[in-house]
């Protein structure tokens, strides 16, 4: 088993695993956090239609990734991946607009519903985003040194001559990493982002993560507090 996942590379056996969870944290928000109401919505049959027929075609996606990394079709893989993960996050940017929408007239029963949605919200934003960082950096898919193309990010094991890391690459366990101290640190840490597009998509996400973690939170937190 380890010899069949080590043909298709550790990371990207990684990211397709991260893909299914991620459908699972997005599809475990409530519907009604979907298309931005608390409690009503969950009454109307278009919705909850609308809500099946968006899980079942991102499950579609996920399966075809399951399908192509098992046949180690790589190339066909990595550009299934990037369009699953855009629409990854074009799902979490309705999320996020959904619940500012409903933030203000949220009560405490709908406050503590809406804790549990923005912990899988921010969950997702670390998965999403460091499958976007491993997307963008060399090595890549194959993981084979690239020596003709500039890295989106420097790591402390790149930045010098360090005993012991010669010829170090970045596995996606590095850009998961990246992404959480990204999200709660709300800038870069120990890797420095060094192109437009990597400091884009960290800016992107600190602000994703500041209106989840600290107003949405924050707010649904005071009014538990307030009822208690």
């Amino acid at each position: 088993m380890i010899e069949f996942v080590r043909r298709r590379s550790f990371s990207l056996s990684m990211v397709v695993l991260v893909m299914g969870v991620i459908m699972v944290f997005q599809a475990s928000l409530s519907i009604s956090i979907a298309f931005g109401r608390l409690g009503a919505a969950v009454q109307s049959e278009s919705l909850v239609l609308i809500s099946s027929l968006w899980t079942v075609g991102r499950a579609s996606l996920v399966a075809a990734v399951a399908v192509l990394w098992l046949m180690n079709r790589r190339r066909s893989l990595f550009r299934l991946i990037v369009v699953l993960n855009g629409i990854y996050t074009f799902a979490l940017f309705v999320n996020m607009v959904a619940l500012v929408d409903i933030l203000f007239g949220v009560t405490s029963q709908g406050a503590e519903s809406l804790i549990v949605d923005v912990v899988l919200m921010a969950g997702t934003n670390i998965l999403i985003f460091s499958i976007w960082y491993w997307i963008i950096d060399p090595p890549g898919v194959n993981e084979s040194r690239r020596d003709d193309e500039p890295w989106d990010f420097l790591f402390p094991q790149r930045g010098g001559d360090l005993p012991h890391y010669e010829g170090w690459q970045p596995r996606y366990t590095d850009y998961l990493f990246l992404a959480f101290t990204s999200s709660f640190a709300f800038s870069p840490t120990d890797t420095l982002p060094l192109t437009r597009r990597a400091k884009g998509l960290m800016m992107l996400q600190a602000s994703i993560s500041l209106i989840t973690i600290t107003a949405i939170a924050g707010s649904a937190i005071n009014v538990l507090g307030s009822s208690s």
